[in-house]
């Protein structure tokens, strides 16, 4: 049986399952699992030039952005996260002030944390110009950011110098803030609603805390209304006690924490 290497910890992936497109000049994707982490990526995605991948991206996003009922529920997601930084950053979960949204599309989240919670944030997209807060590729600096973010990156990420690339801009004590989709177990179901024509790798959570230990984090939070975690380098009580301490001013358990990577999804 033919196999390839996972880009999270160089298992072998094998064929598992296929979906028929026919959009985009995207006809159909063979998805194949990690044995080892369970990270499922579409080797027909990985296989691609960069020309046809571009090509196909720029396709999706001028049809999904120009529909007016935002099939996707971006603004709700992006107030929602802009909300949890702003929270983590008053109560002292976040420090640092030097913040960079990595793949930020138009700046959307930059936008939400200016506008409402007077927090700023550097804009680097690789394809897109931000409307505001843009910074060139050139004047990036790595471990100069005490909090990079990345909102709906990974699953668009086919390979794993990508990967390192996001991490290498945070700093030896900083935050990586991650949303994206994770869960347990990616399921061989060709209708799985995650399946989107430009999404190609899906991450678990042995994959996700396979990667924390990677790069040295050593414990993480999460939110379910913003869908994002936020992955740490520092003691795990102190992360533990100032998520207690927010908590428990909002009487809910507003922040999910665990040492290592939180599962928060089966």
């Amino acid at each position: 049986m033919k196999t390839q290497q996972c880009i999270v910890c160089n298992g072998q992936q094998k064929y598992y399952f296929s979906k028929n497109f026919d959009v985009y000049d995207l006809v159909k994707a063979d998805y194949w699992r990690c044995e080892n982490c369970g990270f499922t990526s579409s080797k027909t995605h990985f296989d691609m030039d960069d020309a046809t991948w571009a090509l196909l991206n720029d396709a999706f996003h001028k049809d999904a952005f120009a529909r007016e009922d935002n099939p996707y529920n971006r603004n709700q997601r992006y107030f929602n996260q802009a909300l949890m930084l702003s929270l983590a950053k008053k109560h002292n979960i976040l420090e640092g002030n030097d913040w960079l949204d990595w793949g930020c599309g138009v700046g959307s989240l930059s936008g939400q944390l200016s506008s409402h919670f007077g927090l700023h944030i550097d804009n680097f997209d690789m394809f897109v110009r931000p409307q505001l807060n843009a910074v060139a590729e050139e004047d990036l600096s790595i471990r100069s950011y005490s909090l990079v973010v990345n909102t709906a990156v990974f699953e668009h990420v086919r390979s794993r110098d990508t990967l390192n690339e996001i991490e290498q801009y945070v700093q030896d004590n900083g935050t990586l803030a991650v949303h994206t989709l994770v869960r347990g177990e990616i399921p061989a179901d060709p209708d799985w609603m995650y399946l989107l024509p430009v999404h190609c790798a899906f991450h678990t959570n042995k994959s996700m805390d396979i990667l924390m230990q990677q790069w040295g984090y050593t414990c993480s939070v999460y939110n379910e209304h913003a869908k994002l975690w936020l992955l740490f380098k520092l003691d795990p009580g102190l992360v533990e006690n100032k998520t207690k301490k927010l908590n428990d001013i909002l009487g809910w358990q507003y922040l999910h924490f665990k040492t290592g990577f939180m599962d928060f999804w089966p």
